[in-house]
């Protein structure tokens, strides 16, 4: 499996900052350790083992960061300077890390956010106060009304990194709201005595989140679930199958606004130049089809007229061959079509030839010969038979030669 060690000279913080990445690509997850530990903790508890699947598949990319809480939630010193230091923290968060996060990942998904303990109140945060940046959050036990760690203090700076103080200040026609309910959303906790602050809160941002008509899910598990690895691997394993999916849906529910807006910038910056060369090709392209079909329609027809002349020279042929001599004779019924076959009478014992001629009138001609003269034929007669048979040579040369 993929892992990189990245350090991050944050300018707001003043100091350097690991960040572990695991796999090289698939849905960016910022990853918050619980209170006060490494980001090699998370590997150390066995959590990107349970993920492993998703990581080597591509389907998901961690980015496990480090964190300021001994310096903020878990300080000893003036609460104004802690909070300060949360703040801070935050700011790095958003203006470093997430640039980072983009740019190593190089993908155009907004990451999610997901922690433990405190980091799960880390990750509500980033994701409440900038659901523009993030596509949600996977909160696990988390504490998010931070008197677990301030008791009752409280100032402005503070308040901004408490979701239980500032969301039911929020209202209902925040612009935030819409934007939230397009964004993954996810509170678990178990409800066994460790997780007594964890359920309080949790409770308290359900109501907060109804309030405002935003669809989050904030899930109880049972009064044995305690506030530990075991729990929040077994939870993890259950949810991120099902946040994927809801994110898959809502982005792809995007990309035709973004695709339209693309489309539009095009549209306006196409130039006359590039319509009018479009236009020009049009009528090239037809212009080289009909001339493809023309050319494909006069190959036809050459290839067609050697076999009509050579059947027709087959048709002369054999009827110039049989021994009775019959002319066949063709005649023109219209000014626009010619022909018709030339028929040849059989040869019998007396030769006889038929030939059938249309044109205004039917005419029929026959002519009879003979090979022998009967002794009953007188000179007169045999004259004229000749002359017949004569008379008749002279059409039919006539009539083929038209």
């Amino acid at each position: 499996m993929s892992k990189k060690n990245v350090v991050c000279t944050s300018s707001i913080l003043g100091k350097e900052m690991h960040v572990i990445v695991h796999g090289t690509k698939g849905l960016p997850v910022i990853v918050f350790p619980t209170q006060g530990q490494d980001p090699e903790s998370l590997e150390e508890v066995g959590l990107i083992d349970e993920l492993e699947d998703y990581i080597e598949s591509g389907t998901i990319q961690l980015f496990c960061t480090e964190t300021v809480d001994n310096e903020s939630w878990g300080g000893t010193g003036d609460p104004a300077e802690r909070a300060e230091r949360q703040e801070s923290y935050y700011h790095y968060v958003v203006d470093e890390l997430v640039p980072l996060v983009t740019k190593m990942s190089k993908s155009k998904n907004r990451p999610l956010a997901l922690g433990f303990d405190a980091g799960a109140t880390q990750a509500s945060i980033v994701a409440l106060r900038r659901p523009d940046l993030f596509q949600g959050c996977v909160c696990l036990s988390g504490c998010y009304d931070v008197r677990r760690y301030f008791g009752d203090w409280m100032d402005a700076t503070l308040y901004d990194n408490t979701p239980c103080a500032f969301l039911p200040n929020m209202d209902p026609e925040h612009p935030y709201v819409a934007v939230y309910n397009q964004r993954q959303l996810l509170f678990c906790t178990g409800q066994e005595a460790s997780e007594e602050d964890s359920v309080r809160s949790t409770r308290e941002m359900e109501a907060q989140l109804a309030r405002l008509g935003v669809d989050a899910w904030c899930d109880y598990w049972g009064g044995d679930v305690t506030h530990t690895w075991y729990w929040w691997k077994k939870q993890i394993r259950y949810f991120l199958p099902i946040v994927l999916a809801d994110v898959e849906k809502t982005t792809a529910a995007e990309k035709p606004a973004k695709k339209r807006a693309t489309t539009t910038r095009k549209k306006a910056a196409t130039t006359t130049a590039k319509k009018t060369a479009a236009a020009e090709e049009k009528p090239a392209a037809k212009t080289t089809a009909k001339a493809a079909t023309t050319k494909a329609a006069a190959t036809k027809a050459a290839d067609e007229k050697p076999a009509t002349k050579a059947t027709a020279a087959k048709k002369t042929a054999a009827a110039k061959s049989t021994t009775t001599k019959a002319a066949a004779a063709k005649t023109t019924a219209t000014k626009t079509t010619a022909a018709k076959k030339t028929t040849a009478a059989k040869s019998t014992t007396t030769k006889a030839a038929a030939t059938k001629t249309t044109a205004a009138k039917k005419t029929a001609a026959k002519s009879t010969t003979t090979k022998a003269a009967t002794t009953k034929t007188t000179a007169t007669k045999a004259a004229s038979t000749k002359a017949t048979a004569a008379k008749t040579a002279a059409t039919k040369d006539a009539t083929s030669t038209k």
